[in-house]
């Protein structure tokens, strides 16, 4: 007996990608479609050629997907589709469709299918794209350049004006800063704080050039430039003027840090700020335990995981360096230069709401005793600051209060160790160093230290392999015929570790991928998109990995979000179905590409 149409629409309803349709188109495409049933054993039809053919949703019952050697391919059940461009692993396939048990079917004709496309194109997107086409189609969220802002045009001084003329000038037009133009060109900024610290503070004469007192070669923003990029610099950084400079050269305005902050709600860079007025390691601690709200509120704010991710990174370096300024005012002066090491998500800046502490410390020279107990004691008093803030001991012990505080040379022949006799154990331990990235101290110390491993790791592919065949270790979960599977506890399902089999499956595969090109960049979408510029992978490949790791990374941190506000602890087990059929669909979708991209490290490392 035929479904009444009401049901089919309520059905619908609840099937991915029509849950996205709304209530008119909804009830006319119920309306056009045919119920069907088939005995078990019958063959359907056969599908994936490159001509248009009828759509067919599953209401009760499963089918089988074969390929043309009667492979089996998936199996589908109630709410899934097949009759449509199919990807199995490297690609869309031919496939025939076998009732796997008495089923009943809705078919919609290809010339219906091809209309409703043309009316609804996210519809035909998520029929007719692969699965990185879909993620891309699915990431069409709302982006504010810094172009569409209302800024005042800049007021400006010439390079051969002085320090009390430019300072006039920034009075009368009340103006935090004045960039410094020589003609067209953009030479410096000249800014409140140069005027307290290089005027006032250091008795200059405001007669002279302002050249002599201003910030040359300031960093510069476009208006292509997102706004979120202009936070981040500015985070990074430390500064809070940013010249807006258009492809041309020409100045058309400058970004302040209280622009942003008024665009900014909640405010990363008013807590970086206080975090670094800071005057106690408890202020710190008391001020970094706002940043999960924080982070919180910019995801229900609309960001996305990697704006996130940078964000709370930079929120941890903050902290990192103001506990390091504060210990430095109790211990006095270092013996030596050094450089505090960050490594893994920190290093990457790719942070959520919960994170460990990852950190070593490099030292210029080998230390003698009192050097030695000096960083120990620098080391501890800031590894403790961290885990009051909420950065809790690394459970693996990464950290400089433990053995990683060494000299450059000792830093070195422990990757040259690593690097020229690889062992499986020794490789597994070593990996979350490659990610690595100077926070404070002589930042051209580390930069020199990782220019070094990265130029080992390049020359060595016998420790690349090993590398590679480690990341193994760390599947997306899917199980036969791409069905999800779960973590369990004993009997009990847990839900997908997103963290575990999402995200660094992908992180390890962009980290294989730098170091075959000494890739100095560790953000792993910057990773990706380098391998891709030098050919070390498929340009197409490494854009649908960064969807594939925006999309699983979005839903773990909406799901973090929402545990937090509930006031529990934040993970990374999600319930699959706890998230709607379309947003499961993308996210098998992400899991095959992981799939597909760890297919072809395994061949190209003959693991």
């Amino acid at each position: 007996m035929p479904m009444k149409t009401s049901d089919i629409q309520s059905f619908l309803a609840a099937v991915a990608p029509f849950s996205e349709l709304g209530a008119a188109r909804l009830a006319e495409l119920a309306s056009q479609l045919e119920t069907l049933h088939f005995e078990a054993d019958q063959e359907i039809g056969r599908f994936g050629s490159s001509e248009p053919q009828d759509l067919f949703i599953v209401v009760d019952g499963a089918v089988v997907l074969q390929a043309e050697d009667g492979t089996i391919l998936e199996h589908r059940g109630e709410g899934e589709l097949f009759g449509h461009g199919i990807c199995f692993g490297a690609g869309p396939r031919r496939y025939s469709v076998i009732a796997s048990e008495r089923i009943e079917l809705l078919r919609l004709e290809r010339e219906q299918l091809a209309e409703l496309g043309r009316q609804e194109p996210m519809l035909a997107s998520f029929l007719s794209a692969g699965p990185g086409a879909r993620l891309r189609a699915a990431d069409q969220r709302t982006v504010t350049r810094l172009g569409q802002l209302t800024l005042r045009p800049p007021i400006t001084v010439t390079s051969g004006a002085s320090i009390a003329d430019s300072a006039r000038l920034m009075a009368e037009h009340q103006v935090s800063c004045v960039p410094v133009v020589d003609g067209h060109r953009l030479v410096g900024i000249l800014t409140d704080r140069d005027l307290r610290n290089r005027v006032l503070g250091a008795g200059v004469d405001p007669a002279r050039p302002v050249t002599e007192v201003m910030t040359p070669r300031p960093i510069t923003v476009t208006p292509e430039d997102r706004v979120e990029d202009a936070l981040v610099e500015m985070m990074r950084t430390g500064i809070h003027h940013l010249p807006i400079q258009d492809e041309d050269g020409t100045l058309v305005g400058v970004i302040s840090s209280g622009d942003l902050l008024r665009l900014q709600s909640p405010h990363p860079l008013r807590l970086v700020r206080d975090i670094q007025r800071a005057e106690s390691t408890a202020a710190v601690a008391e001020l970094a335990r706002k940043g999960p709200g924080l982070l919180a509120g910019m995801c229900r704010q609309g960001s996305e995981v990697t704006e996130v991710g940078r964000v709370a990174g930079l929120i941890t370096d903050a902290c990192t360096r103001r506990l390091l300024s504060l210990a430095q005012n109790e211990l006095g002066q270092a013996p030596m230069a050094w450089t505090w090491l960050a490594f893994g998500s920190q290093a990457r800046l790719e942070q959520g709401l919960i994170s460990d502490q990852d950190n070593g410390l490099l030292l210029a020279e080998p230390p003698d005793e009192k050097a030695g107990e000096y960083f120990k004691r620098l080391a501890e008093m800031v590894c403790d600051g961290l885990n009051d803030c909420g950065y809790v001991y690394c459970p693996g012990e990464v950290m400089a209060k433990g053995k990683w505080r060494m000299s450059f040379h000792d830093w070195r022949r422990t990757f040259s160790g690593w690097i020229n006799e690889p062992e499986p154990k020794s490789v597994m331990q070593s990996s979350i160093f490659f990610d690595m990235r100077g926070v404070a101290g002589d930042i051209e110390l580390a930069g020199r230290l990782h220019g070094e491993v990265l130029a080992m790791a390049k020359d060595s592919k016998i420790f690349r392999r090993f590398l590679a065949a480690e990341s193994m270790g760390n599947r997306p979960p899917l199980g036969l015929f791409r069905q999800f599977v779960q973590e369990r506890d004993g009997k009990k399902t847990q839900g997908l570790n997103l963290k575990k089999r999402g995200v660094i499956p992908i992180v390890d595969l962009a980290r294989v991928r730098a170091l075959e090109g000494a890739i100095s960049v560790v953000h792993t979408e910057e990773r990706l998109r380098a391998a891709a510029a030098r050919d070390i992978m498929n340009e197409r490949d490494a854009d649908d990995l960064i969807h594939a790791l925006r999309f699983i990374g979005n839903v773990r941190l909406r799901h973090q979000v929402a545990l937090y506000e509930k006031g529990e602890k934040p993970n990374h087990l999600v319930d699959p179905d706890s998230l709607s059929g379309l947003h499961r669909r993308y996210l098998r979708s992400a899991f095959g590409i992981v799939q597909t991209a760890q297919e072809a490290l395994t061949n190209r490392y003959q693991i």
